[in-house]
């Protein structure tokens, strides 16, 4: 009986090896994980006490029918224990999951608020880059995008108790609009008051199209262009594929509830021409030759500006995306913009002042006619 049972132990081991490489090729084995897959290691002088744990790391993550029990797993946490096995994820009501990462629940507890001087702080030195630009004869404007915990507060677990009504974000918007002469695109409240379209993704951290193209329009409008009401376009919702929480903790496709959405009737003859210069998605450049605003505009963004994308490339001829992580100064040397917009997301306050600081190291016009 016990040689039976190590048998059958090591069968159930062994079985998914050996089906492998006859059913691999009938099977869509992608990587759904939203992250690198580990590479199988080089063994040198520098990393033998490493080695083993890295070799542990390949067969994890290249294991045959990996993605499959993966989310056989999370379909049995979900369906009978009404969980998610990744600390990062947290499962809302009605379909809606929401992030864990960061200042997530933090903020949307409100806890850890900003201190006066925390704030002046931030003013001064947004201020000290409002005018660095300006001495350049760019316009400098910030989007503030809000934390989808906030916006879609009412699907949140109610063991997540709010701390205070007011949260950083209020904080920082107030702040920037009595202390500083930046234009300051803040959609909070816009989305909270109106409920008649869905803004953010289910099972996604981002807002919708119909939530960058709202967040766009206030910004044209405080850049003294010619906005569109959300109500003058029309957006149809349909079925979308898993979001990036969905996509963390490996959720079976029957489980999933999201949607996205569309806008036309907005510049539709416009097809702006993209670029990806380098390769690897950190800079992206457009060019649209009927665009109705001809002045060129650079992000120094996160992820959220992406969401803006379809709707700024069709209205500016000339947009630049600079990700946060791939940002180098000499970027806007090379084509120095005519509107500069710093966009975060809330649950990144935390870089801010890092952020400002490599906006300062932009060289003006002087300092590079002494070099």
């Amino acid at each position: 009986m016990k040689r039976w049972m190590i048998g059958c132990f090591w069968a159930l081991l062994m079985l998914p090896n050996l089906l492998w490489p006859a059913a691999s090729h009938m099977l869509e084995e992608e990587n759904t994980e939203n992250r690198v897959l580990a590479e199988f290691p080089e063994l040198d002088g520098e990393n033998i006490q490493g080695y083993p744990r890295a070799v542990e790391d390949y067969i994890n993550d290249h294991a045959a029918f990996r993605s499959y029990f993966l989310s056989l797993n999370a379909g049995i946490n979900l369906g009978i224990f009404r969980s998610v096995d990744n600390p990062d994820v947290v499962l809302g009501k009605d379909g809606w999951y929401f992030f864990n990462g960061g200042f997530s629940i933090l903020d949307y507890r409100g806890q850890d608020l900003y201190t006066q001087e925390e704030l002046d702080q931030i003013a001064g030195k947004m201020e000290e880059v409002n005018q660095h630009f300006a001495s350049q004869g760019i316009e400098f404007a910030v989007v503030l995008a809000p934390n989808k915990e906030e916006i879609y507060g009412e699907y949140m677990p109610e063991y997540y108790t709010k701390l205070s009504d007011i949260t950083r974000y209020d904080q920082l918007e107030q702040h920037l609009a009595a202390q500083t002469s930046i234009p300051v695109v803040a959609p909070k409240q816009y989305f909270l008051e109106n409920r008649e379209l869905l803004w953010y993704f289910k099972t996604d951290t981002h807002w919708n199209e119909a939530g960058g193209f709202v967040a766009s329009q206030m910004l044209i409008d405080a850049l003294g262009g010619q906005s569109v009401p959300v109500e003058d376009v029309i957006i149809p919702y349909d079925y979308r594929g898993p979001g990036d929480l969905a996509l963390l903790f490996h959720m079976p496709d029957y489980f999933l509830e999201d949607y996205f959405c569309s806008v036309h009737g907005y510049y539709d003859h416009i097809e702006p021409e993209i670029y990806d210069p380098i390769g690897d998605g950190m800079v992206s450049r457009s060019f649209a030759e009927e665009a109705p605003d001809c002045r060129r505009i650079a992000f120094y963004r996160d992820s959220f500006a992406m969401g803006m994308s379809n709707t700024i490339t069709k209205y500016f001829r000339n947009v630049d995306y600079y990700h946060w992580s791939g940002f180098s100064p000499e970027y806007l040397e090379e084509y120095p913009p005519d509107i500069m917009v710093y966009e975060v997301v809330e649950r990144e306050f935390v870089r801010i002042l890092n952020d400002m600081n490599q906006l300062l190291q932009v060289k003006t016009a002087e300092e590079k006619d002494k070099m």
